[in-house]
């Protein structure tokens, strides 16, 4: 579930009707903040991952134990 988007949306502005284009240092300041959030999301994606899995594996648990105890 990708979302698409221009990365000249979150660029600045030059305001008024000819707008300036990003610098090369502006546009690598970008790319390497884009990275360390898509890093960032993809830690948090993984920590998600791994308290469903064991959420999941704990309601199993009890599931069984309920099962077994009627």
């Amino acid at each position: 579930m990708k979302q698409q988007r221009s990365d000249f949306t979150a660029l600045p502005s030059g305001g008024g009707s000819a707008s300036r284009l990003p610098s090369l240092a502006e546009l690598k300041a970008l790319r390497h903040a884009q990275r360390e959030t898509n890093q960032r999301v993809e830690e948090l994606k993984l920590r998600l991952y791994r308290f469903t899995e064991q959420h999941m594996d704990q309601a199993v648990h009890l599931i069984r134990r309920w099962l077994t105890d009627k």
